[in-house]
């Protein structure tokens, strides 16, 4: 399954990073239930996070080509620790000061996307960049699941997020020394760091029409990339209810106990897993890849209404959910094998991934403050917003430039040679 070790390695750490994240799941709102609209404070947290991510992505992107892939992913997965810290007082601010501090060392999923471009074979990219694709959009549900285990088996964890957070501490730590035995993968030699340049990309972060004319200029050199690149952000849009999800669960018409989320959380990310682990792994080299994003998106539309229309139906909300992982569950890993591929013809990985991700952070934080303001709507909106993002991101598909498309359809075996 993994020729190099080192790629078992960075899906682990992608893998503990995004429980680590999302750990807390259906008792995240333990945080804000004394507040008005808590489920709108929750999603507030959301967008914090998306908004500090957006500005230190590219630089952390940056650093990684200049000194190392290890030292970044060393600092970030300390400041992952830090942040858990935060969780120990159960009040609004240690949950916002998580949120910030998990923004501030989000740039780890671009650096760790670099890594695997660094070292994956050529005909094996799509498939491992799309598996760490995958674990990274799918954190959100992977998180809860594995918290969600533990509120199963302790009465105590049901009601108080401490042991939820003293688990999430004790996999921080486990992660630095993953990250501490990691063994570089940039081959570069590294370079001094400048630091107007640093700063120049953190402001540039916040400058939407900066960032997209970058996009224009890489795609004069990686003919197809802001094409495909479009389709990224769309999808960044398209999977926002991940992160609605807890809210929605637990606050909304379903009304489910922390426990009831819980096993929903757990057989949610097992099918995801299991779909995305045959899929990536036997599937992708024999499907036209162009054809599979078209129905996956168009599958998703009628997957969000399932949610949005499932009501108390708890039956309806597990058939929604196994719609989901056979279906939009797809959808990150295909572009993120499509996006590797452009960006492993180019130099500079790190810088690219996080410029990409400081974009697609904008995406994200715009998502975020969309469902925060639909929810305060009503509960239901948000999953109207995700099928119209899934409906342009299928008509985007099909009227692809003929670079991107050929990208889109080329299989793995095509690209190696």
């Amino acid at each position: 399954m993994f020729k190099d070790p080192r790629l078992a390695l960075i899906y682990g750490i992608t893998f503990i990073d995004a429980v680590i994240t999302g750990g807390l799941g259906p008792l995240f709102n333990k945080y804000t239930q004394d507040l008005p609209a808590r489920t709108v404070w929750v999603m507030a947290g959301s967008a914090l996070l998306l908004g500090l991510q957006l500005v230190c992505s590219p630089v952390l992107g940056a650093i990684s080509d200049k000194r190392g892939r290890k030292p970044v992913l060393i600092g970030t997965a300390i400041g992952s620790l830090l942040a858990s810290l935060f969780l120990f007082p159960v009040k609004a601010w240690g949950y916002l000061s998580n949120r910030a501090f998990e923004g501030t060392t989000n740039g780890m999923t671009s650096v760790l996307r670099s890594a695997v471009v660094d070292i994956a074979d050529k005909k094996d990219l799509v498939q491992q960049t799309a598996i760490q694709g995958s674990i990274t959009a799918l954190g959100a549900v992977f998180g809860p699941a594995v918290g969600g285990v533990l509120i199963i088996m302790l009465p105590q964890a049901r009601y108080d997020p401490q042991p939820l957070v003293s688990m999430m501490v004790i996999l921080a730590f486990i992660n630095i020394g993953l990250t501490l035995i990691f063994k570089e993968t940039c081959q570069e030699d590294t370079e001094p760091l400048n630091r107007a340049e640093l700063k120049e990309k953190a402001f540039n972060a916040v400058k939407v029409i900066t960032l997209w004319n970058q996009l224009s200029d890489v795609d004069k050199q990686l003919k197809g990339f802001k094409s495909i690149y479009i389709l990224q952000l769309l999808s960044l849009a398209s999977l926002g209810y991940y992160n609605y999800f807890i809210a929605y669960l637990v606050t909304g018409d379903l009304g489910l106990t922390p426990r009831q989320a819980s096993y929903f959380f757990i057989y949610h990310s097992l099918l995801n897993l299991t779909v995305n682990l045959v899929f990536f792994q036997i599937i992708v080299k024999h499907v036209n890849q162009r054809k599979l994003l078209i129905a996956v998106s168009l599958a998703g539309i009628g997957t969000m209404a399932l949610y949005a229309f499932a009501g108390s139906n708890v039956t309806m909300l597990y058939i929604a959910g196994a719609a989901d992982a056979l279906t939009i569950g797809l959808l990150a890993g295909l572009i993120s094998g499509l996006m590797s591929k452009v960006i492993a013809r180019s130099d500079g990985q790190g810088s690219l991934f996080g410029n990409t991700q400081a974009l697609g952070g904008v995406a994200s934080f715009a998502t975020a403050v969309a469902t925060t303001a639909l929810t305060a709507l009503e509960p239901r909106a948000p999953f109207a917003f995700y099928a119209l993002a899934m409906g342009v991101l299928a008509y985007r598909v099909m009227h692809l430039p003929e670079e991107a498309a050929h990208e889109a359809e080329a299989k793995p075996q095509e690209i190696a040679e």
